[in-house]
């Protein structure tokens, strides 16, 4: 081996003690978990994150070991990118796709289960068939950039079956919509937006869609835990994904939702 190849390998020793040095230093320091703004299921409220999310996955990293992780709001986009680049160990309440999944580890525990339903004005008394055949009076708000999945929803969408569809930013805005006449019903994650009108003090203002007395759910959406290949191994992604199995065995999982939505 001549001195060109020594220097070389020593170079390439050197950097990886530095490189494994460092992860072990943000370790020590504990993990950093990327999400949006979304109450209930995460949120800031005087500096301090809070919401379902947030306390599910601190409970589950606290049974794994791991007592230290701060929790960073961004635009989604932002998360997404942070945690995709390796500057972030996590991102939250992620849909799967495979493009992720080329750079990161998904729990196979489901850590929030949206369900989306449909809210009218509380004061008038319809309701919308499955098959939304009886819709063509009626114009919705929909949230800009979301899909809503491939079901008869989505069809509905696609086919014209409502009179007008209007497009949202925020939940804020959807209500803002409703109210102010603009649409006669808008599509909704059901927890944040009950959690929005009891903030602002606008539940009887406004009721949930029903169909044969019950809500009319138009899409059921699992969002996971995302971990970053470059900051975690799939072995640790799995222990964590077991401590969330073993939460909703034990009823921790259900003891936490339950502190904001009663």
């Amino acid at each position: 081996m001549n001195l060109n190849s020594i220097n070389y390998l020593l170079a390439a020793v050197f950097i990886i003690g530095i490189s494994t040095s460092a992860q072990a230093e943000q370790r020590d320091e504990g993990l950093v978990a990327s999400t949006l703004h979304y109450p209930p299921y995460e949120y800031l409220e005087n500096g301090e994150a809070k919401g379902i999310a947030v306390d599910l996955i601190r409970e589950a990293l606290r049974r794994v070991g791991e007592d230290k992780v701060s929790f960073q709001f961004y635009p989604w986009k932002r998360a997404v990118h942070l945690t995709q680049n390796g500057h972030s160990d996590m991102l939250f309440n992620a849909g799967k796709n495979k493009a992720r999944q080329e750079w990161g580890f998904y729990t196979d525990s489901i850590l929030i289960q949206q369900s989306y339903v449909l809210f009218k004005r509380a004061d008038e008394d319809w309701g919308v068939s499955p098959d939304f055949s009886d819709s063509a009076d009626k114009s919705i708000a929909v949230r800009r950039g979301y899909l809503y999945g491939s079901g008869s929803f989505r069809q509905a969408l696609d086919s014209d079956k409502f009179s007008a569809v209007t497009l949202s930013d925020s939940t804020e805005q959807s209500v803002s919509q409703l109210l102010n006449g603009r649409v006669d019903l808008f599509v909704g994650d059901l927890l944040p937006v009950l959690y929005y009108l009891r903030q602002e003090g606008l539940e009887k203002e406004v009721d949930i869609v029903l169909n044969n007395g019950d809500f009319m759910e138009v899409l059921s959406w699992p969002t996971y835990l995302l971990f970053s290949k470059q900051r975690s191994s799939n072995e640790f992604v799995q222990r964590v994904s077991n401590a969330m199995d073993d939460m909703k065995a034990d009823g921790a999982f259900q003891a936490i939702t339950e502190r904001y939505t009663e």
